[in-house]
């Protein structure tokens, strides 16, 4: 099991690297505030489509207990970070499960309570390391998630690619 922010959600929903999280951490959750921000308000995302079909299946949206919102207030008047992100933390900690999410203010903020994070890259890292995919298609799965708009700094996309044999 593994919580998850909206950003890599959205990215690996885009690029259509969805299932892997599925494959790797059979059950997701998410607070409904990053539900909401992830299907839209109001206005549906693209991406709608594909996290509504995983959602109740492996993707479950976790209501926050009082104690846990009172946790992720304190952490939004703490920090610059946002309600779905501080949501994703506070959950993460009361499940004690990682963290999926690429804001580097929220992770250190997860990071400094103890929770185990995980970059939206680390799912294809992953993903190759158990050999779900080989290391043409985890090249490929990195460049989709950059065309996405996935912003990977470049030295770490250097050292990603050449993780993968691909430089």
């Amino acid at each position: 099991m593994i919580v998850s922010d909206t950003t890599p959600l959205l990215h690996l929903a885009r690029s259509g690297l969805l299932d892997l999280l599925r494959r790797l951490y059979a059950q997701v959750v998410v607070p409904p505030s990053v539900w909401e921000e992830a299907v839209g308000r109001g206005e549906p995302r693209p991406e709608s489509h594909a996290l509504e079909e995983a959602s109740g299946k492996w993707l479950a949206v976790q209501a926050l207990s009082g104690r846990d919102r009172t946790r992720s207030e304190a952490f939004r008047r703490g920090a610059p970070v946002g309600r779905g992100e501080a949501d994703a933390i506070a959950l993460a900690e009361a499940l004690r499960t990682p963290i999926l999410m690429d804001d580097r203010v929220a992770i250190d903020l997860a990071r400094m309570r103890g929770i185990e994070t995980r970059w939206t890259t680390s799912v294809v890292l992953e993903a190759h390391r158990r050999e779900i995919l080989d290391r043409k298609a985890a090249g490929r799965a990195i460049e989709d998630l950059v065309a996405s708009g996935l912003w990977i700094r470049q030295d770490v996309l250097l050292r990603i690619l050449a993780i993968l044999g691909k430089r």
